[in-house]
């Protein structure tokens, strides 16, 4: 005989849940949705949530999930209804909940749910920095009161800066150009997180950024000096020299030329005993070319103030501006043309070259 998985008793031969348990049961879930729904609506207080989550769990059988997926979606829905700029209660009110319900965090979050909205707030309050000019140091003070109750990992706080620099990005460049005040803010901005925008994560990067990254060092090299963050690069770099954009996931092709000859002989062969012939004739032909591009590999391209520098785990290519005879620029890319005595085509896929060829121009004057 099975037993009700409610009320543990006897349900019958095919039964798991009496219906009379059921129906309780699923009349506490929707009981307790309500209640959670009027405490963030202002109508029911954080004593009484408590009070009555314990008074109906045993008598409508509500168990640690029911009660903690409840609590997911009053606080989704709550946080949906959350807009800047955030009320001094807000925090407050998402506590106190909470410790009302008595769920284990892990368990809330286990989806990301808490993660979700801690975010929110978060990056709600680092806007102020672009929208009404708060300091970093103050905004801290209000993020840190964020992750003192909905906890974020370092990996999620980044998430939500890198979100608001590309937001504030994307506003910037819409009309197509970067006034002096917004580059000051940009560069307040990442240089008080540590942020080089001429080297971001791939996930982080956007359009708009690079193209606020690039514009700032163009004009750092229009002005006669180098960008005053140096990267960090995988390869050697020399005295004087700067790297000042890092392209990753490009394909670098190089030029492979083959050689062969094409032709014909006649004559006629004559044994002379076993095992050797001689032979008459002659033989006629040229030597003919192949060119093929042949993919070197997919790397990272190192842009600095004297080099292109090429790094990828089966090569490493450095070409000195000082040897270029001329560069073509493509949609996707860009040609290379080395002084060479047998010159070879050398092409570097997978970025615009817009940056690069303003670079080209810029090093010249340094």
């Amino acid at each position: 005989m099975a037993t009700c998985k409610y009320c543990g008793q006897s349900a019958g031969l095919f039964s798991r849940a009496h219906k009379a348990c059921e129906e309780k049961h699923d009349r506490g879930v929707k009981g307790m949705g309500d209640l959670m729904r009027r405490y963030f609506g202002d109508s029911v207080s954080a004593a009484d949530l408590k009070a009555k989550i314990e008074r109906n769990r045993l008598p409508y059988f509500l168990s640690e999930y029911d009660i903690a997926d409840a609590a997911i979606i009053a606080l989704s829905a709550y946080g949906e209804t959350l807009h800047r700029p955030y009320g001094q209660n807000v925090l407050p009110k998402i506590k106190a909940f909470l410790s009302s319900i008595s769920v284990p965090y892990s368990r809330l979050n286990q989806k990301g749910d808490l993660d979700k909205l801690g975010q929110k707030l978060f990056q709600g309050y680092v806007v102020d920095f672009f929208a009404k000019g708060v300091p970093l140091s103050q905004i801290r003070i209000s993020t840190d009161s964020v992750t003192s109750v909905l906890p974020l990992s370092q990996q999620k706080k980044d998430e939500a800066y890198y979100n608001v620099l590309n937001k504030a990005a994307d506003k910037f460049m819409s009309n197509g150009s970067l006034s002096d005040n917004e580059q000051q803010l940009i560069e307040s901005y990442t240089g008080s997180l540590g942020i080089a925008l001429n080297c971001l994560p791939m996930q982080y990067q956007s359009e708009s950024l690079a193209r606020i990254g690039q514009a700032m060092v163009l004009k750092d090299l229009q002005q006669g000096i180098l960008p005053k963050n140096p990267l960090t690069v995988p390869v050697m770099l020399g005295r004087g020299e700067c790297a000042l954009w890092v392209y990753d996931n490009v394909t670098m092709f190089q030029e492979k030329i083959v050689r062969e000859y094409q032709g014909g002989s006649r004559g006629m062969s004559y044994r002379i005993c076993k095992g050797i012939t001689y032979r008459t004739g002659s033989f006629k032909g040229r030597p003919v070319e192949r060119s093929s591009m042949d993919k070197v590999g997919v790397g990272s391209l190192v842009i600095t103030n004297k080099h292109f520098f090429f790094h990828c785990p089966t090569a490493s290519v450095k070409i000195p501006y000082s040897k270029l005879v001329g560069v073509t620029p493509y949609s996707d890319g860009l040609e290379v043309h080395k002084e060479e005595a047998k010159p070879k085509r050398t092409v570097f896929q997978g970025f615009d070259a817009w940056f690069v060829m303003n670079v080209l121009n810029q090093v010249n004057n340094l």
